[in-house]
């Protein structure tokens, strides 16, 4: 989607559809790989004050798992809250977003996430992982968007 003046929140909008990938998970004190895996993101929203994601994760060994996030713009910032994290994003330049979250069950421990759009077609994700005060993973995820 092409970047308009007259839209509250472009870059989001440039994140609408579905993207597949992978994300590799590693130790930030050893560097030794602790999980790589598949991934399928669609995003839906309509740039103005619904957001809703839902990620698709698979494993070599057939595992799958499905993780819902739904958010609400506002305030030029993207919002989340439900039964499993707190968090909130907002776009930072014309291709990146920044997203900080919470897990409500890991009240100490927090994460961070810089989302970068390469092209519209190609993003790249960073997370910092935090626990107990203490840098410990960082998760490192290619995408390519399908649809």
């Amino acid at each position: 989607m092409n970047e308009s003046k007259n839209v509250p929140y472009p870059v989001f909008l440039r994140h609408h559809g579905t993207w597949e990938g992978t994300y590799t998970l590693i130790d930030a004190k050893s560097g030794v790989i602790l999980d790589h895996h598949r991934s399928r993101l669609t995003c839906v929203t309509n740039g103005i004050d619904s957001y809703h994601q839902q990620n698709l994760y698979a494993w070599d060994d057939g595992r799958e798992e499905v993780k819902e996030f739904p958010g609400e713009f506002e305030g030029g910032w993207l919002r989340f809250n439900n039964p499993r994290l707190r968090g909130q994003s907002c776009e930072v330049d014309p291709n990146t977003i920044f997203l900080t979250w919470v897990y409500k069950d890991q009240p100490n421990d927090f994460y961070s996430e810089i989302i970068t759009l390469v092209s519209d077609t190609h993003r790249s994700r960073t997370w910092q992982h935090f626990e107990n005060g203490e840098f410990t993973k960082l998760t490192i995820i290619d995408e390519r968007k399908v649809g």
